[in-house]
């Protein structure tokens, strides 16, 4: 039986290997693709009420949000807000939000916030919920997202995803104390309003009117903007949009160095992989042959075993091997 499995065995490894490698290459492509929000067409807001009567609103102007996206259900939701870009439009305001009286930006300089679990937006409005970390407290609050739609940006063509949402924190419950009060209760209400708009790309894009998109000869124009909310001059367009594609040069994810990095991790996974199925299948042959399994039984279950294994390290191997940025390169 050993040698009749041998044959068989030595036959036919090479052919369904390479068959486990095509249905590899095609597993991946189902891998989530990674967004990141643009600052430059996004806000995050807040309000609170003062003296029960007016609103006091400010917003937050550097922050980093990244999620993953497949089949509109959105995942790995993770965002940074740094407290020192806090703006009410008064400056004195803001120092004394920037102490221990509220955030102590000193001490704890940045308010981090996650997705409890992945969710739908196939519905034009969802209800999910986030953990919040201000200071010490982390806390899981509801929140309300709805999904706008989605527009390709007409210079570029690449396509953005639009969305607006709003949720209420409790500031006593995150360590937020600071309080007076008067006949009518407190003078800060204990009650944060926040309200988002958010514009974002897969993380390897760049859409037109950003910092990041390209300047060349022919497009280029200075506009002053509060370096904090823009990161520098824009670049925008002088020509009426068109359908004409996108200049190549301005894609990190066709940078020589990503290309040259992401062709040697593709050849390092791909060694890897097939060497590593084959030595794996004879061990798993050489062993069910020692229990005296069937040969049908012993070439199925080895060959099932090996196909596993290979679509497994090619799935968690895929930002390495083709989909988006390469994570060694330097954008």
């Amino acid at each position: 039986m050993k040698n009749t499995l041998s044959k068989k065995y030595k036959g036919c490894q090479i052919w369904h290997l390479f068959f486990a490698l095509i249905l590899c290459l095609s597993f991946v492509n189902v891998h989530p693709a990674s967004y990141i929000v643009n600052k430059e067409h996004s806000k995050l807001k807040f309000k609170v009420k003062y003296m029960a009567l007016t609103d006091v609103e400010g917003q937050f102007e550097d922050y980093k949000i990244y999620f993953d996206m497949k089949d509109k259900t959105i995942s790995n939701l993770v965002g940074q807000i740094k407290v020192n870009s806090i703006n009410t439009f008064d400056k004195k305001r803001d120092q004394h939000l920037k102490k221990d009286d509220f955030f102590d930006a000193k001490k704890y300089p940045v308010i981090k916030f996650q997705s409890v679990q992945p969710f739908s937006i196939k519905e034009k409005e969802v209800k999910t919920e986030i953990q919040v970390k201000i200071k010490k407290v982390q806390k899981t609050v509801p929140v309300k997202i709805t999904y706008l739609g989605k527009r390709s940006d007409p210079w570029t063509e690449k396509e953005g995803h639009y969305f607006q949402g709003s949720f209420i924190i409790d500031r006593f419950d995150f360590d937020i104390n600071w309080s007076k009060t008067f006949d009518g209760g407190n003078v800060v209400d204990k009650d944060i309003h926040i309200n988002f708009t958010i514009e974002a790309y897969q993380s390897n894009e760049k859409p037109a009117f950003s910092r990041f998109y390209l300047p060349t000869n022919s497009v280029k124009r200075e506009v002053s903007l509060d370096a904090k909310t823009s990161g520098g001059d824009l670049i925008m367009p002088e020509k009426k949009a068109t359908k004409s594609p996108a200049p190549q040069e301005s894609s990190s994810y066709s940078a020589p160095m990503n290309i040259t990095l992401t062709l040697f991790s593709t050849a390092i996974v791909f060694a890897l992989a097939i060497g590593g199925g084959i030595w794996g299948q004879q061990k798993l042959v050489k062993l069910m042959e020692s229990k005296n399994i069937s040969d049908n039984l012993t070439f199925l279950l080895s060959t099932v075993i090996v196909t596993t294994f290979i679509a497994v390290i090619f799935y968690i191997t895929t930002k390495y091997t083709g989909i988006g940025t390469h994570p060694l390169f330097n954008r």
